[in-house]
């Protein structure tokens, strides 16, 4: 049984050596690596892919987009970290890349091969450049759920969280018809602003509820990282009553302490009045004298629409069918299909949607491209390379789309006016 198992040792050992060995004589090293493996869910856990070449340096031109089941990644807006090292007696040096992943349930997650475009220099006299298409070896993550966290929609787990509101105006009463703002800032360390899902803003009886457009920061000071997302809500008053606006919570663990934390930003408590145009002592002979005159404009109009119909029906007709095609063809219309789609979460119906909006607004004579849009009009600062559409990758691919929508708005208005303030030089 002792012989069995010095040779058993030691075949293991001449195993790990050819490894060794087989790994050095690659002329390219091409490794991934996470840290930490296990990690929270909603934790940042960094991917680390390094790329290394024998004799010479290497470092990733492309990176194709891929989707992990089970979480989301980001890739950090970084040229890369170079690399230096011997192995067996060879040197090797290049660049080392990093991702963030975000687990968003617990159990083990694979973050799969990702095909890449490697562009590798060798030194000496018959040294060169030159490409090559290879794949990122497979890396496991174990994410577990904070105790107490399950049923946590969006769960972020950091060292710091912090968020807080203000409210434009921020009244004790009101009259019907007015509206208040509420500007909720989320902001987190070692977090994206991505990572922050949309907040869910109830319906409120008597109150229109209207959130806006959210902005998503990220910060890179030092070698650390700050996230920061900010949402606006707005509140209009459409009947005359005592209003309760709800407080919001925010619910994440506490990585340093192992400790689920809460933070509540209180709601509004406020008595809304009601018009003073109309007065509460006759708002009934009021309503019944306006039923009446409505009762009468009805019947004129009846009798007028019959008149312009006999009178003008062709030529109404053809104008009404241009002017309901002409409303149907304004890109608004197109992007809030898109933002349908996004809510049904088919992420194929939403794909399809989007290149039909960008179809609409595109005036090249190439087709439109998802990618050079982006690109060309991003609006954040960190750029998404990998959205897991399935789950919460659709609300952060709306947040990247309406930001850049809102840049080339911008562009378009300013090209409009430049156009039309300018003179006509050649007509001269």
């Amino acid at each position: 049984m002792k012989v069995r198992a010095t040779i058993s040792l030691a075949l293991f050992a001449t195993c790990l050596a050819l490894i060794e060995f087989a790994l050095a004589a690659d002329p390219i090293i091409l490794r991934t690596a996470v840290t930490p493996r296990e990690a929270w869910v909603g934790q940042k856990v960094v991917l680390h892919v390094d790329v290394l070449a024998k004799d010479g340096w290497a470092q990733l031109t492309k990176v194709a987009d891929t989707s992990v089941d089970g979480a989301y990644l980001i890739r950090l807006e970084t040229q890369g970290t170079r690399l230096g090292e011997t192995l067996e007696g060879d040197s090797y040096s290049g660049q080392r890349y990093e991702f963030m992943v975000f687990a968003q349930r617990d159990g083990k997650l694979t973050v799969p091969s990702i095909p890449v475009d490697v562009e590798v220099k060798t030194w000496g006299a018959a040294g060169g450049a030159h490409t090559e298409q290879l794949q990122t070896p497979e890396v496991e993550i174990v994410a577990s759920m904070p105790p107490g966290a399950e049923g946590i929609r969006g769960l972020i787990s950091t060292s710091r969280l912090t968020a807080n509101q203000r409210w434009d105006p921020k009244p004790e009463s009101g009259v019907v018809g007015d509206a208040i703002r509420r500007t909720i800032t989320m902001s987190a360390e070692d977090v994206s602003g991505m990572a922050f899902v949309p907040k869910r803003y109830g319906d409120i009886e008597d109150v229109g509820v209207y959130p806006g457009e959210p902005a998503v920061d990220d910060n890179f000071a030092r070698g650390s990282l700050t996230g920061t997302r900010i949402e606006t809500v707005t509140y209009v008053f459409e009947r005359a009553r005592d209003l309760e606006i709800p407080d919001i919570l925010f619910s994440w663990w506490d990585i340093n302490a192992n400790e689920l934390k809460q933070i509540t930003l209180p709601g509004l408590s406020l008595q809304v009045a009601a018009n003073p145009a109309v007065s509460p002592d006759n708002s009934q002979e009021i309503d019944d004298l306006q039923s009446k005159r409505l009762w009468w404009w009805f019947v004129l109009a009846i009798v007028a629409i019959g008149a312009i119909v006999l009178l003008f029906g062709k030529r109404i007709s053809i104008r009404w069918t241009a002017w309901r095609k002409a409303r149907r063809e304004r890109e608004v219309v197109y992007f809030q299909q898109v933002r349908r789609s996004a809510r049904t979460g088919d992420p194929r119906a939403l794909l399809r949607d989007t290149m039909r909006w960008l179809d609409r607004i595109n005036d090249h004579t190439q087709p439109a491209r998802l990618d050079e849009f982006l690109v060309q009009y991003g609006a954040t600062q960190s750029r998404v390379d990998t959205l897991d559409l399935d789950r919460a990758g659709i609300a952060l691919f709306m947040n990247q789309l309406s930001n850049a929508r809102k840049q080339w708005q911008s562009a378009a208005q300013r090209e409009y006016i430049v156009n039309r303030l300018l003179p006509d030089l050649n007509s001269r």
